[in-house]
């Protein structure tokens, strides 16, 4: 731990002198045309583009509409559309990267009354669980990661005073009070079911998402079924959902969630943080992240504890965006630390040191559009990390991949 941390003060002070963090407040929508690995979309891809597209549409809806009109219009795509869109991107994209095809059911209104993800052979999913378990428990986890992962996107935006409350505010608020309430749940005893649909191409690719990765993790070699009720948990099992269940009221301990978007001081600096819980393709873990706004930084710092069955593995990580060494290019510079089980292991207590570097470059062009109210960046980013779980990135194991994108930037 001790590397990370000295690892992550020394980027933090290393950056030279000259670099400063933008801050005009010009109205940012990215869209990632390329990532890697280029198969559908990957989650990155999927969440930094709906964040943007959902951004646009509510600001004009809050121009065109008064606010208990838009409030209800949000919540109602919200609920029956948006939320679970996202949900099955995330999940898509999982499967997607081991070259498995799905067919994605994004709303309530069809024959189960849930969004599902169908269209996928036992085999397929067999075979993905005997050979790479980390990844089919992800795959049941998906969802959650990607509410997570946008909660993140969202208060940064709002921390460093990228995004007006008014547009995000529903949006950040569904995305931590599902991920709350789906762990909490696990510390119910709900009745749930186990049967199966008849045809496998009717069943939904896991069912039972939570409940399914716990047992998942301590049975991987039982005989193979999709969805798993309270029932089907063993008493240790049991004891995994109530862990889950209790650390869930962890992601309630968040200012922003509760209408605090952020504390300014008296330098005029600005600070917020938040704390959270999430499980990982080998248990769970707990965060602590902290923002930091001045004239010349906008930072992101966490904290983060991994658990598997027994063993506890630090982490830690820094961003630093929105630096702007010349008027024609910005850059966002991210360093990742970790220790997780080796092998991404449920059991183990071994020890593997890994991590990740994530740059994003920002070419500006002011003249294309000939418009001075907006302009555009041409955005390339490259990221590159060892063996790992790290958040919205689809391969664990060691990997370097490219993306490119474009963003809209407009004047305020």
């Amino acid at each position: 731990m001790k590397n990370v941390l000295s690892l992550i003060l020394f980027a933090a002070f290393s950056l030279p002198c000259p670099l400063y963090a933008q801050q005009d407040q010009d109205l940012e929508y990215s869209v990632l045309l390329f990532d890697t690995p280029t198969t559908l979309y990957t989650m990155r891809q999927s969440n930094e583009n709906y964040l943007s597209a959902y951004r646009y549409g509510v600001r004009k809806i809050n121009q065109a509409v008064p606010p208990i009109y838009s409030l209800l219009i949000q919540s109602n795509f919200q609920v029956f559309f948006l939320l679970h869109l996202t949900h099955n991107a995330a999940r898509q994209s999982i499967l997607a990267g081991e070259g498995v095809g799905s067919t994605s059911v994004p709303h309530l209104i069809n024959k189960k009354w849930w969004p599902y993800i169908d269209g996928v052979r036992d085999a397929d999913l067999q075979r993905l669980r005997d050979t790479k378990l980390p990844t089919y428990v992800r795959l049941h986890l998906g969802a959650l990661e990607s509410d997570y992962a946008l909660s993140l996107r969202t208060n940064s935006l709002l921390s460093w005073n990228r995004e007006e409350v008014n547009v995000v505010r529903f949006e950040y608020m569904m995305r931590r009070w599902t991920t709350f309430v789906f762990y909490f749940a696990e510390n119910l005893k709900e009745k749930g079911t186990s049967a199966e649909e008849a045809n496998e191409l009717d069943r939904d690719i896991t069912g039972d998402e939570v409940r399914g990765a716990i047992r998942h993790l301590h049975r991987p070699e039982m005989e193979f079924r999709r969805y798993t009720a309270y029932s089907d948990l063993t008493e240790e099992e049991k004891q995994l959902a109530r862990r889950v269940g209790r650390r869930s009221l962890i992601n309630l301990l968040d200012p922003t969630f509760w209408f605090q978007n952020g504390f300014r001081m008296k330098s005029g600096n600005k600070v917020n943080f938040m704390l959270a819980y999430n499980m990982a393709p080998f248990g769970d873990f707990i965060d602590q992240h902290f923002w930091l706004m001045t004239r010349r930084l906008n930072a992101h710092v966490y904290l983060r504890e991994y658990e598997n069955r027994s063993t506890w593995f630090p982490a830690a990580g820094v961003t630093f965006a929105n630096v702007q060494p010349f008027s024609w290019m910005m850059f966002d510079a991210t360093l990742h630390g970790w220790q997780q089980p080796q092998n991404l292991d449920f059991n183990t207590a071994k020890r593997r040191y890994g991590g990740a570097v994530d740059v994003t470059l920002k070419f500006f062009d002011r003249e294309f559009l000939k418009n001075e109210n907006i302009y555009l960046s041409l955005n390339l980013g490259i990221t590159a990390k060892t063996q790992g779980f790290l958040l919205e990135e689809v391969a664990l194991g060691k990997h370097v991949g490219g993306r490119f994108g474009i963003s809209v930037w407009l004047n305020k």
